[in-house]
């Protein structure tokens, strides 16, 4: 009975693999469509100058931000802990999620031309309940790959997951360029139609990780009272130094988020470029990601994923120097940028996913991954904070701002302990 127990949970695992990849492929080249750094500030640009409205729209969606996935995750913690199976949620969440693209199509192709206020409120509205469903969806999403991913196979599985779907996404950068550079499809048709784009490789990789085979572990045997479960939560943290040190370096990486929704719109404003170079930025960003996930794959099953973040947080430094020292006759110079952001961005994405699922014990785990999204709180507002200061004082001051605190994580970072060494 236990031999054949142990072949199930092997299939199993080689099943929730290869639909885990199948997932990471089809979502990376969806979203690219939707990216929050390159397509949607220049679509509110037809609308409004606000910059404060793109640092919104940013602290909602963005890489930084996700002000409303943070809303609801120690709320869905304390609420399916206690449960065997969480798959049905994920199931649910991720539908929501997916549908969000095609109304956001939808209202992009029917009121921009004359309702530009339905336009921006509707894409903020569906921006927001695609967080808020994503901040649904993590707890079960790091649950399962937590219960079904050995510890020495999670670089490889994160980065595979990055590695083809940054490839997709390259193409997915060449078809935007394409959309909004021709003649034929003008606005706005041409957002309605990436948006379109965007819903259905999003639905496909929905299908996939909806197939996932959830095994079973332990958990607690019954559920707490929320009042009683903040308060294990804040004892994790007394508690656990090692996680406090990772949520701190957590925040003052995320200080990228300042800057990170206006480097296309410093491209385009300060430096000139053309609007048809948005593509060339997305498959520069796709290209670092899809370059580095063997890097940072390899790097994190053999040294660890402390070493991935602290070279991913170097990375961001560079990024912020590039940006204050570009000037306009060598704006071509944006293309390494954002080749650099994606090199960071999936740094930071593959070493936070296997810091936390390597430390947190399985009980607990959907505690440990709530805590870490509800206390990044003060980095979903970065993207705001950056719009208010290039509203009121300049680009160059939120460039070396986002640089001093990037440099505070990068030099927390050495306090960090590797969790499978520790």
């Amino acid at each position: 009975m236990k031999d054949d127990n142990e072949k199930k949970l092997k299939s199993h695992s080689k099943f929730n693999f290869r639909m885990g990849i199948l997932h990471g492929i089809f979502y990376t080249g969806g979203i690219a469509f939707g990216s929050s750094n390159t397509v949607l500030p220049v679509f509110l640009d037809h609308f409004t100058g606000s910059r404060i409205l793109v640092g919104l729209s940013s602290s909602i969606m963005g890489k930084g931000g996700n002000i409303a996935g943070v809303l609801p995750q120690l709320f869905v913690a304390s609420r399916i802990e206690h449960k065997v199976y969480k798959r049905p949620l994920l199931r649910k969440a991720i539908t929501v999620r997916a549908l969000c693209w095609a109304a956001l199509a939808l209202v992009t192709y029917f009121f921009a031309v004359n309702y530009s206020l339905i336009t921006v409120l509707g894409l903020f509205l569906f921006l927001a309940l695609f967080t808020f469903m994503g901040g649904v969806a993590v707890i079960p999403f790091m649950d399962i790959w937590g219960k079904t991913i050995p510890s020495k196979l999670r670089g490889k599985f994160f980065g595979y997951r990055q590695l083809f779907g940054g490839i997709l996404a390259i193409g997915t950068g060449i078809i935007v360029k394409f959309i909004l550079n021709s003649d034929k499809i003008s606005f706005p048709d041409n957002y309605a139609l990436l948006f379109l784009f965007a819903f259905i490789l999003i639905s496909i990789s929905y299908f996939a990780l909806g197939s996932v085979k959830e095994p079973v572990a332990e958990v607690h045997k019954e559920r707490l009272p929320f009042g009683k479960f903040l308060n294990k939560a804040l004892k994790i943290i007394k508690r656990d130094k090692n996680y406090t040190r990772f949520l701190i370096v957590r925040i003052f990486s995320g200080a990228i988020a300042l800057s990170l929704p206006f480097y296309v719109l410093y491209a385009k404003d300060v430096l000139k470029v053309k609007l048809d170079m948005i593509g060339i930025f997305i498959s520069a960003q796709m290209l670092g990601m899809v370059i580095s996930n063997i890097f940072w794959a390899h790097m994190s099953d053999f040294l660890g994923s402390k070493k991935v973040i602290q070279i991913s947080i170097f990375l961001g430094i560079l990024i912020q120097l590039i940006a204050c020292f570009t000037p306009e006759h060598l704006s071509f110079l944006f293309v390494v940028l954002f080749f650099l952001i994606g090199f960071f961005m999936s740094g930071c994405k593959i070493g936070k996913n296997i810091f936390l699922l390597d430390l947190a014990p399985s009980r607990n785990r959907p505690t440990y991954v709530s805590l870490d999204g509800t206390l990044r709180l003060p980095v979903a507002l970065f993207p705001v904070i950056g719009g208010f200061m290039i509203q009121y004082t300049g680009w160059h001051l939120l460039f070396i701002l986002t640089l001093l605190i990037l440099s505070l994580g990068f030099i927390m970072s050495f306090y960090l302990q590797e969790p499978r060494t520790g």
